[in-house]
């Protein structure tokens, strides 16, 4: 008895300890913040208003992309502009029109140095609701530039434009080969951005970079409440799944027990109750959270910032906290559709529904889509995959690359955080790991909380002034790139 006492003794003193050390490194790791350092529009050959009107003209296309349709009108419209806009990209740089998509060479000194890649997609989502300026006016009202695309993603496609435009003007030439793409279906998954991988891949290039839309300069994002530079390093995979439940059908009036929508709701149920997906913290997830940690409030600082003690327990805590915390820490699967007869009175012989399945990178697409099976096969439903891809690789955030933007990000904004993070939705990006150890998601515009929310949704706008540092970001960066 005498034993055990001792040795609850020494755990509590080894907890208290523990605790203590934790509490203590949490004070320790607090950031000082600075705010971004403070940007002159209207210097260094940045002409905002020009900038401004171009991404308008850009907007004032509605190239939306829509599911098995073969009207392209809008997309070649697109093309025209783009023409109009940037004459010395389309003059002097090598262009490469992929069923729509587009990819521009830029040739540098050195053929033998890797080549950089620099994509944002040019088509959009559709606009409803009610906009304070018609969604395709391109509007320039209060500072900030209106209308679908401005965030997602024509405003970084503009910034690239304009900084290559400036410095092909001026007779620059690149240390390396600057790739340029924008693909024209990104929007519906589509086949623009495999098109021109492949191309790549058949004239056996391989880039030292590729950077892609994802994370940017964002205020106010995952409990930082300070403008943070959050680069995406990842992003998960994902599936559409349907599962199909049959029967004899028949009228409403004569039920019988266990039709098909009954079955379904067993699997619905069991899947949405008790996940079967396992929960962890990866090594991208912990260098986010060791990243953010400084920058967050005490009780962050004290959890995020000592994985050491709280690392084990976290998972299954984000797991119930539900939202992005557990889609960090395991694979997703959302119910999102359901189909049966067409009539209220008609028992369907056969009944659907579709989830969204989002896949972690402990967890990769086949182990996932089994364990749904698995629930599947419990309740003799069937589980067909519609659609889908599995996790792409994490970027090589050891290369020279990955650094010099990191660098970039610091010259351009200042003493900001700069977080790597887990991309929870899917990017074109994800192609290119093909050739590509280093993919990262990120552009260099700063967004308010409204206007990240305003990404497919209502009001989406940008400031002048943020497209305008977008434009020096790329200038800089390309002048810096191998020197």
């Amino acid at each position: 008895m005498e034993n055990v006492i001792i040795i609850l003794l020494c755990l509590a003193g080894f907890i208290v300890v523990a605790f203590l050390v934790a509490v203590i490194n949490a004070i320790r790791i607090k950031g000082s913040y600075k705010e971004p350092k403070e940007f002159r529009l209207g210097i260094d050959d940045i002409n905002s208003q020009l900038h401004a009107s171009h991404l308008a003209r850009m907007i004032q296309v509605p190239s939306v992309s829509i599911r098995d349709s073969n009207d392209f009108s809008q997309i070649k419209k697109m093309h025209k502009v783009l023409e109009e806009l940037y004459p010395n990209i389309h003059n002097r740089l090598e262009k490469i029109d992929i069923d729509g998509a587009l990819l521009f060479k830029w040739r540098g000194k050195s053929s033998k140095a890797l080549p950089i890649l620099l994509m944002s997609h040019m088509d959009v989502v559709e606009a409803t609701g009610s906009w304070k300026f018609s969604p395709f006016s391109g509007k320039i009202s209060d500072g900030k530039i209106w209308g679908r695309g401005a965030v997602d993603t024509k405003g970084a496609l503009c910034a690239i434009l304009e900084a290559v435009e400036h410095l092909v003007s001026i007779n620059y030439v690149p240390s390396c080969d600057v790739y340029i793409a924008s693909s024209n279906n990104e929007e519906i998954t589509g086949d623009g951005a495999v098109k021109t991988v492949e191309y790549l891949y058949k004239q056996g290039i391989r880039f030292d970079l590729v950077m892609d839309e994802g994370g940017a300069v964002m205020c106010g994002t995952m409990g930082i409440n300070e403008p943070s530079a959050m680069v995406g390093i990842v992003e998960k995979g994902r599936a559409n799944v349907k599962f199909i439940a049959h029967s004899s059908g028949g009228h409403a009036s004569i039920p019988f027990n266990n039709n098909p929508f009954a079955q379904l709701s067993k699997v619905v149920s069991e899947l949405d109750r008790k996940p079967p997906f396992k929960k962890k913290l990866t090594k991208p997830v912990k260098r986010m959270y060791k990243a953010m940690s400084p920058y967050l409030s005490f009780k962050y600082r004290l959890v995020l910032g000592n994985l050491w003690l709280f690392g084990g327990i976290l998972p299954a805590v984000c797991s119930k906290m539900g939202g992005q915390a557990a889609a960090l820490v395991q694979s997703t699967c959302v119910f999102t559709m359901a189909e049966g007869s067409s009539g209220a009175n008609v028992i369907p012989e056969t009944a659907t529904c579709t989830a969204n399945v989002r896949f972690i990178l402990h967890e990769n697409e086949e182990k996932t889509l089994n364990k749904l099976k698995k629930v599947a096969d419990k309740y003799n439903v069937e589980m067909e995959k519609i659609s889908g891809y599995d996790i792409c690789p994490t970027a090589d955030t050891n290369t020279y690359a990955y650094k010099q933007v990191l660098k970039q990000i610091k010259e351009t904004f200042g003493d900001i955080p700069i977080v790597p993070y887990v991309m929870l939705a899917g990017t074109d990006s994800r192609h290119y790991t093909k050739i590509c150890d280093c993919v990262i998601r990120f552009v260099p515009l700063i967004f308010s909380e409204e206007q990240q929310k305003s990404a497919h949704a209502i009001n989406e706008n940008l400031d002048v002034s943020s497209l305008s540092r977008g434009v020096t970001f790329y200038v800089d960066f390309i002048k810096n790139y191998g020197k």
